[in-house]
C-alpha cells in the first residue's frame, strides 16, 4: 500500500474485522519508495474494562474515571495517615494513665500491624507508580516520533494540509494528556513517600534534652587572689 492510498484517512475512526472501534489514524510512515510501513493509532475502544465504583467521578454529566494508580495510591496514604494519628493518640492517652495498661497495648498493637501492613502496600503503589511513569517517558517518545513523521510527510507533500491538521491536533492532545498525567504522578509520590517517612516515625525530630542548670556559687566564700608584695 501506498502512503496516498491512506494519507486522506488521517483523523478518521479505525475499526477491527468485527467493526468494533480501535481508535483514530493519526499518522502514516512510509519508506522511501511510499510504501507504508507502519500506522499510529491512538487508541480507544480496544478492550472491556471493570472500573470500580470509587474510581467514577461524574459532574455536569461529564463521567470522569480515576486512574488506578492514583485510586491506591490515595487509598493508601489516607490509610496510613489515619493509622498513624491514631497510634500517636493511643501514646498521648496512655501518657494520661486514664485509660487500663492492657486495653491500650492492645489498641497499640493492632494499629501497628495495621501500619506494618499499609507501609508494605504503600510501596508496591510506590513502585507500581514509577512504572507507569516509565511508561509515559516511553510514550511520550513514541508520540513525539509520530509528530515528527506526520510533518515530515506534510513538508514533503505526501500529506493533505487538513489530514495533517487533524492528525497533529490528536497527537498534541495525547502529549498533553501524558504530561498532566505524569506531573501529577510525582506529585502523588512525593505525597506518598512523606506519608511513609512520618508512619516510619523518620519524619519527627527529637526533642532536645534539657541543658542541666549551672550550681549556683556561695556567697560567703570569696574567690582566691594573689597578692604580689612590691619592695619599698
Amino acid at each position: 500500500m501506498k502512503i496516498e492510498e491512506i494519507s486522506g484517512s488521517i483523523g478518521r475512526t479505525v475499526y477491527d474485522e468485527y467493526g468494533r472501534e480501535v481508535g483514530v489514524l493519526v499518522s502514516v510512515s512510509a519508506d522511501a519508495e511510499g510504501n507504508v510501513e507502519y500506522i499510529e493509532v491512538k487508541v480507544e475502544d480496544l478492550s472491556l474494562e471493570k472500573v470500580a465504583g470509587d474510581r467514577i467521578k461524574v459532574a455536569d454529566g461529564r463521567i470522569t474515571v480515576i486512574p488506578e494508580w492514583k485510586y491506591q495510591a490515595i487509598k493508601v496514604i489516607d490509610s496510613l495517615d489515619r493509622s498513624y494519628k491514631r497510634k500517636r493518640a493511643v501514646e498521648e492517652m496512655a501518657a494520661k494513665g486514664d485509660i487500663p495498661g492492657e486495653v491500650l497495648k492492645e489498641l497499640e498493637r493492632k494499629l501497628t500491624d495495621q501500619i506494618k501492613r499499609l507501609k508494605m502496600k504503600a510501596k508496591e503503589v510506590e513502585a507500581e507508580i514509577k512504572k507507569r511513569i516509565e511508561k509515559i517517558d516511553v510514550q511520550n517518545m513514541h508520540v513525539a516520533r509520530a509528530m515528527a513523521i506526520l510533518q515530515m510527510t506534510y513538508f514533503s507533500g505526501e500529506v493533505g494540509e487538513r489530514q495533517f491538521e487533524q492528525g497533529i491536533s490528536h497527537l498534541r492532545k495525547l502529549k498533553d494528556a501524558f504530561t498532566k498525567e505524569k506531573e501529577e504522578a510525582k506529585q502523588v509520590l512525593d505525597k506518598l513517600s512523606k506519608t511513609l517517612e512520618l508512619a516510619s516515625g523518620t519524619g519527627i525530630q527529637a526533642k532536645e534534652a534539657p541543658k542541666k542548670p549551672e550550681a549556683p556559687r556561695s556567697q560567703g566564700v570569696q574567690e582566691a587572689f594573689t597578692v604580689k608584695v612590691v619592695d619599698g
